[in-house]
């Protein structure tokens, strides 16, 4: 198996905009729609309407133009990695957002960092195309980590941890899973305070502590290009919802049959001992896949070839991804919770990037709204959209003011008071930069 000695910290970033296209509107909807009732339907906590583009849209349903306060999502994931000790970020997206992207920069600057665009292929919008376009303008060296991060994560702003992470030294690929217990450690004894829905369908043990963790898959990826494929990121990325991680694990084996042989000790200590284990803990539980951490990292290293790790953390900021108009709504809400309690300024108190964020709102929004259709009239555009999926209600009012039933709930009082305190201690201990 191929070793790893890695240049620390990660420099180098890809940030991808783009997704792919359902062939019609229709389609699309009725996706979205059915896995949503499918998920009422079962008492999951993480009911999820799905934005999804459509090739016959008039205007493309692309969630990262999506406004939070008025200012798309790219701007928040973008403005993240700005704020961060990175070097070169790479920005792979649609026409649109190559407009956003410039419009953004010219108002806030780029703090030093090297940026370049790569213009997605309308034709090939899978994850390994996306992956290789950046790539190519980004040009690593053998030892060197990169970090791959879908832009659909707005306040995922604390990325030192995962560009110093001393795991980056001796591993091709980390995967950032999301700990429920770790995330909200007090969720079963106070629920509110888990104020990201989301469901965990997978299942860790400890091999040290004995301890049970419900895990959801990871939404970024610190990997080194030279010794991983990019079809392996694919699969894991593109089957990693709803616990279909398992499958792509099963395809990327039956294509390494001699890798195979080699994990099979790892296959078999996990068939004889692992639903044993946690059905002694948690009699009954329902996962779709189940791994004992150590069993975990050495199978999947030898399948792959090269080492892996995982890191389990505490921030609910990298599973906060805007996939579905709930996930979007948790964020709008909390931004207009953060101004009612300190006015136009709020979204400072709540993020680091935060001042930059709403001088860009105020100097390059107007023009951006003349150009792109979605930014036109965005209230009417998003509950048209709430009216199609099904929602039962509309966020905004016919005057465009945030009129969601959700908006003063507990949890976006918990996620407020979290953000803001998180905020404040990145700001005392300095946030690295340029």
């Amino acid at each position: 198996m191929i070793s790893a000695n890695n240049k620390v910290p990660i420099q180098k970033c890809i940030i991808s905009f783009s997704h792919n296209r359902y062939p019609t509107r229709k389609e699309a909807d009725i996706f979205s729609i059915s896995k949503a009732e499918r998920e009422i339907s079962s008492g999951k906590k993480g009911v999820s309407h799905l934005i999804l583009r459509a090739d016959n849209d008039d205007i493309d349903r692309l969630k990262f133009l999506f406004l939070i306060q008025g200012i798309p999502i790219m701007c928040y994931a973008l403005g993240n990695l700005l704020n961060s000790s990175l070097r070169e970020i790479v920005v792979v997206g649609s026409k649109e957002v190559k407009k956003v992207m410039d419009c953004f920069l010219e108002v806030v600057g780029t703090c030093g960092k090297s940026i370049r665009f790569a213009e997605e292929d309308p034709q090939n919008l899978s994850l390994v195309h996306t992956i290789n376009l950046g790539r190519a303008l980004i040009s690593p060296s053998h030892d060197e980590m990169t970090l791959f991060q879908p832009g659909d994560l707005p306040f995922l702003y604390d990325l030192e941890k995962v560009l110093h992470s001393p795991e980056n030294k001796h591993h091709n690929l980390v995967l950032w899973l999301n700990s429920r217990q770790k995330m909200f450690s007090d969720f079963e004894k106070t629920p509110e305070t888990e104020f990201v829905k989301r469901n965990y369908h997978y299942r860790s043990l400890d091999d040290q502590a004995d301890s049970l963790q419900d895990l959801k898959e990871p939404n970024l990826y610190p990997l080194n290009f030279s010794m991983m494929d990019s079809d392996i990121i694919d699969s894991l990325h593109s089957s990693r919802k709803d616990g279909q991680i398992i499958h792509a694990g099963i395809q990327t084996a039956l294509k390494k049959p001699l890798r195979l042989l080699k994990t099979l000790p790892h296959i078999m200590n996990h068939l004889l001992t692992f639903r044993r284990n946690i059905n002694r803990i948690r009699p009954g539980d329902r996962y779709q896949f189940g791994m004992s951490r150590n069993n975990f990292h050495k199978g999947i290293s030898q399948l792959l070839g090269t080492p892996l790790t995982t890191t389990f953390h505490n921030d609910p900021a990298f599973v906060s991804d805007v996939d579905a108009l709930e996930d979007w709504e948790d964020f709008e809400s909390l931004t207009h919770f953060a101004e009612k309690m300190h006015d136009q300024q709020g979204l400072k108190n709540i993020h680091p990037f935060g001042e930059a964020l709403i001088r860009f709102r105020d100097e390059g929004m107007p023009e951006l709204k003349k150009e792109i259709p979605m930014f036109q009239d965005f209230p009417a555009y998003l509950n048209s959209i709430y009216e199609t999926l099904k929602m039962g209600y509309q966020p905004f009012d016919k005057k465009g003011h945030y009129v969601s039933p959700n908006a003063d709930s507990k949890e976006v009082a918990l996620a407020y008071r979290w953000y803001k305190q998180k905020c404040e201690g990145l700001s005392a201990h300095g946030q690295a930069s340029t």
